[in-house]
């Protein structure tokens, strides 16, 4: 309140004060225009000006008041515009969710040019057309939604892999990941796609490359990633040939370099180490020394029931020598029925018969089993005990 009573005496001071200044000096003005020309005093100057203000500032606000029936129209008709546009978008997805790939196809095509969704209708057009094997036109559909919006193309992709393996195009959809991955490599979504992927083609090189960018981005949980680790190792090694020549030693320098750059979740894992011995043992053929010699110094770190077995079927180069290391394991390993089962079978390479039939029997009465059934069965028979022979076959084939 005083507020106001302080405005309206500061008003009335200025009014006072300028009436004064008028009547003791009103001063003149004089404009000119061609012949014309109009003087009048400083104040009606200053007066006229306002006066034409304060008619300036009403006539824009008659003006824009008559305009705004047309803006209430032309809101009305983008609202009502609005709305057609997203039933029509709703009922092209619900089709496409209801498998009815035509109809969405028409729905979607009617608003694909004049749609303010672009993200969310032009990639639906495109998996209604790819689900009719449409192919070349959803592609040309997804191409129109990159040139419109580049930062879209990580969008494309996932919708071009996800078109591709609706139809069964494995190679297209790998394609397809393979590309995003090479845009963007840490995308969790693309990259899982991409690893079951990978897996179903059998791309064993490929699949471990990607899990190393798995495992840095802790996509994965640890029990997970080791799992896929294993599988993806454990097939590489499995693929390894034999071969002849320089070629083999080019396979064998291969092999164990990916060893050496595999996680510890697969030098740790017995079943993997198998598996690479395996794959050394094809590798160097009748001659596997650096195969010997892995499980010669693996078993000293951690024992395996497994890679002693396997190291019985080694081409061992020397099996005096190798029965006295296989015999120095016993006293680690002395209940090891996988342990026993090899004595037997490199002391029957030695023709060493009593002494195999000793490490054999004791080999099925600490677990039976069909290799050392067979095994025994085997060795009876070049003893000249058939009958014994036949009952060990028999016994082999209950397993």
């Amino acid at each position: 309140m005083r507020f106001f009573i302080l405005v309206i005496l500061s008003v009335l001071i200025a009014g006072a004060g300028l009436g004064a200044l008028a009547n003791i000096d009103p001063g003149y003005v004089l404009l000119a225009w061609g012949d014309t020309s109009v003087e009048m005093s400083i104040w009606i100057l200053l007066a006229a000006i306002v006066l034409l203000f304060v008619v300036m500032s009403f006539s824009l606000r008659l003006v824009t008041s008559l305009n705004l029936p047309f803006k209430v129209i032309g809101n009305w008709q983008e609202t009502s515009r609005t709305k057609r546009m997203q039933a029509q978008i709703r009922l092209g997805l619900l089709a496409l969710a209801d498998g009815q790939n035509l109809r969405a196809q028409k729905k979607l095509a009617e608003i694909s040019s004049t749609t303010d969704q672009p993200f969310v209708v032009l990639p639906a057009l495109a998996q209604a057309l790819g689900r009719q094997g449409k192919m070349e036109e959803a592609r040309r559909v997804l191409n129109q939604l990159v040139a419109k919006f580049p930062d879209a193309q990580q969008l494309v992709y996932l919708k071009l892999c996800e078109i591709c393996l609706y139809q069964g195009d494995h190679e297209g959809a790998l394609g397809a990941l393979q590309s995003l991955h090479k845009l963007s490599p840490k995308h969790a979504e693309a990259n899982q796609l991409l690893l079951d992927l990978l897996q179903r083609q059998q791309m064993w090189p490929e699949l471990i490359s990607l899990l190393k960018v798995v495992g840095s981005c802790n996509q994965l949980s640890e029990e997970q990633l080791a799992q896929q680790q294993q599988l993806a190792y454990g097939r590489a090694f499995s693929t390894s040939q034999n071969q002849a020549g320089s070629a083999a030693k080019s396979s064998l320098d291969q092999l164990q370099a990916l060893w050496k750059k595999a996680p510890k979740s697969v030098t740790n894992h017995t079943p993997s180490i198998v598996s690479y011995a395996k794959a050394m043992a094809r590798i160097e053929g009748d001659s596997a020394v650096t195969t010997q010699t892995f499980i010669e110094h693996t078993l000293k770190q951690q024992w395996s029931d497994e890679l002693v077995l396997e190291y019985a079927h080694l081409p061992l180069a020397d099996l005096s020598k190798s029965l006295k290391q296989a015999e120095a394991w016993q006293a680690s390993a002395k209940d090891s029925a996988a342990l026993q089962l090899t004595l037997g079978r490199l002391c029957g390479g030695l023709e060493l018969w009593g002494k195999a039939q000793d490490y054999l029997q004791a080999s099925i009465s600490l677990q039976a089993s069909k290799e050392a059934h067979a095994e025994m069965a085997r060795l009876q028979y070049k003893m000249g005990h058939v009958d014994a022979a036949i009952e060990h076959y028999r016994l082999s084939s209950v397993f």
